[in-house]
């Protein structure tokens, strides 16, 4: 049996909402599903989105084939990739990050920090020396 991760429609005339569902390929649009893993409301904003991970990696793994629309959902969840680095074998680039962060626990600022902590200053104490230095250059000129 073929099956395909898809969107089924729910909600009334021109409010839709969808339910993200593991279903038979051959199945009809809105019919009977093998699992429900999530839902997608494109009438709010943002989106709202909410999809069970490991519902949803099990059957990419059992060999699921999301819809093309079920596909940019997951990417932009970031499950696809979650998938891939998987069935490569490797593991996820944020997971690699935050380990090497975690190794070097560097308390010091860098130099670029350094250097704009420095050269920041509010705007309102520029104002004020730019005011008194034409003052005191008259000042000067006069005795």
């Amino acid at each position: 049996m073929a099956v395909r991760i898809r969107l089924q429609r729910h909600g009334r005339k021109k409010r839709p909402f969808y339910r993200l569902v593991a279903a038979d390929a051959r199945a009809q649009r809105d019919g009977v599903f093998l699992e429900r893993l999530g839902h997608y409301n494109p009438m709010t904003e943002p989106a709202d989105v909410l999809i069970d991970e490991e519902k949803t990696l099990k059957w990419l793994r059992r060999g699921a084939q999301p819809s093309d629309t079920a596909k940019r959902l997951l990417s932009e969840n970031g499950i696809l990739m979650k998938f891939e680095y998987e069935k490569l074998g490797k593991p996820m680039p944020e997971q690699e990050a935050v380990e090497a962060v975690a190794k070097t626990d560097d308390p010091e600022p860098t130099e670029t920090q350094e250097v704009a902590s420095e050269t920041d200053t509010p705007p309102t104490e520029a104002i004020p020396e730019s005011v008194e230095a034409p003052e005191s250059e008259s000042a000067e000129e006069e005795e």
